[in-house]
């Protein structure tokens, strides 16, 4: 089978797509590769499929350009994807970019800095069985009220998430969005309820892979401090983070679930490798219980995390496997 094929399969299991659909890619130079072989895919299935190309000129983008939302309104599709370069300056255009995609009921699958490797490799997994290890993990999370959260980096992280439901990406649903590649469960944990130390020894979302591991102290929810061997690493998260006051402020709790999924320095594919988690700072309203309200969000992920449930000492994940 054709790796055009072998897409349409997953898109049909992660987004239901159905014959007659109107289907609108947004793209850029960098992922044409990628735009072309989503629209064969979608054709397969008898989608009718749109494309808008991003112009360089405007680029870092801070909002949905007005010529795009027009092509929105008059084309109300069912299903999007956007397919661009990852800019950390962009969040602000991401998240605004969905809330026009989703309002009238749409799917959505946002994928900033996917490639061909992503489509070849976490695109292809099996997302039923994944799905089902998703269900598996959500129903153990189901009445929880505090987490620790460890890894051998020097991750040692305690916070809440009484209240606050688990879900996935491995089912696109009505209204809301989802990234592609899929294959992750997070949850919005309580804002305020966060303190300790993560070391980020992995990627951070649209600045890649750590030269050097970033150490982030949290204290009520915020990240307080920064610190790494990389100066310039330094530098460029505390800009990110603090673009306004919630920008610093906890939003996801993530864990990895594909097992296709690799280690590439891209967070997009990353943060769904099993054995990972990521903690992100910044925007989570669009999340079950989520309260922060920031333009950014910011990823950032580490390796062989461990999951300790503390009213039952339960590990629901013991470096990196699922206990």
């Amino acid at each position: 089978m054709d790796i055009t094929h072998k897409l349409y399969n997953s898109l049909v299991e992660i987004m239901d797509i159905q014959k007659g659909e109107v289907a609108l890619i947004i793209h850029d130079e960098y992922s044409k590769p990628v735009s072309e072989v989503t629209r064969k895919a979608l054709e397969i299935g008898g989608v009718v499929v749109h494309t808008y190309l991003v112009s360089e000129e405007w680029r870092p983008l801070k909002s949905t350009p007005q010529d795009l939302r027009t092509l929105i309104e008059r084309l109300k599709p069912t299903l999007f994807f956007n397919q661009l370069r990852g800019i950390g300056e962009e969040t602000p255009f991401r998240i605004n970019l969905h809330h026009e995609e989703s309002r009238h009921g749409a799917r959505v699958g946002h994928s900033p800095d996917i490639n061909m490797g992503m489509i070849d490799h976490p695109m292809t997994a099996d997302f039923r069985e994944i799905k089902q290890k998703a269900e598996r993990l959500k129903l153990r999370f189901r009445g929880v009220t505090t987490l620790r959260v460890t890894a051998p980096g020097g991750t040692d992280i305690v916070f809440s998430v009484l209240d606050r439901a688990f879900d996935d990406d491995i089912k696109i649903m009505p209204g809301h969005m989802g990234n592609l590649p899929a294959g992750e469960v997070w949850c919005a944990p309580v804002e305020h309820s966060m303190n300790g130390t993560i070391v980020c020894d992995g990627s951070i979302g649209d600045l890649g892979q750590v030269k050097s591991p970033l150490v982030i102290c949290v204290e009520d929810g915020h990240a307080i401090a920064l610190s790494s061997e990389d100066g310039e690493l330094v530098k460029r998260v505390d800009e990110l983070i603090g673009v306004d006051d919630e920008a610093s402020l906890c939003g996801e709790f993530g864990i990895g679930l594909n097992p296709k999924a690799r280690l590439t320095g891209l967070l997009l594919e990353d943060e769904k490798a099993y054995g990972t988690v990521h903690i992100a700072f910044g925007h989570n309203a669009d999340m079950p219980g989520g309260k922060n309200h920031s333009v950014q969000h910011r990823d950032f992920l580490f390796k062989k995390p461990s999951i300790k449930v503390l009213e039952t000492s339960e590990y629901i994940m013991k470096d990196g496997e699922l206990t």
